[in-house]
């Protein structure tokens, strides 16, 4: 690898999809350090817990800071697990990778989007669901919002079937 090649960055999830996203990018790559992105959402407790208050606050305990600094700490343990997972995959491939677990601020693709940029990376790789366009009006598409707003170019791959 030469020392003045931009890394490229994968978003890494786990799925099949991004398992895909990681086997393209080694290959098409494979001079390129590997930067497997998992995008970890914090103060995830605290949205699910102002949601999930069936009294309208009548008789309904919180959650302590504790307890959701807890869920925290596990959400951001479960996105370095899964982004080594990736960066197992990506070596079992001859790529050199790293893993690079990131705290969700906005949305997964802005977050992508911006560490590509803070990294200086040459491309992103991104599975896709295929969800179609129903679905992914319904529950968003990562790789679609990673095409439009991404100043990096990005490398959507479909996972075989």
């Amino acid at each position: 690898m030469s020392s003045g090649a931009r890394p490229v960055v994968v978003a890494y999830d786990g799925s099949a999809e991004s398992q895909a996203a990681v086997r393209a990018a080694a290959g098409l790559f494979a001079s390129r350090r590997l930067v497997i992105a998992c995008v970890w959402e914090p103060g995830l407790a605290m949205a699910v817990a102002s949601a999930a208050d069936p009294t309208g606050g009548i008789g309904y305990v919180p959650p302590t800071g504790e307890a959701m600094a807890a869920v925290d700490r596990a959400q951001k343990d479960h996105a370095v697990e899964v982004a080594e997972e990736g960066v197992r995959l990506a070596r079992e491939l001859g790529a050199t990778a790293e893993a690079y677990p990131v705290a969700d601020e906005l949305d997964v693709a802005r977050t992508v989007a911006e560490l590509a940029v803070s990294l200086g990376a040459g491309a992103i790789v991104v599975g896709s669901r295929g969800l179609g366009a129903v679905k992914s009006k319904l529950l968003g598409s990562t790789s679609a919002a990673l095409v439009h707003q991404a100043s990096t170019p990005v490398l959507v791959v479909r996972a075989p079937h």
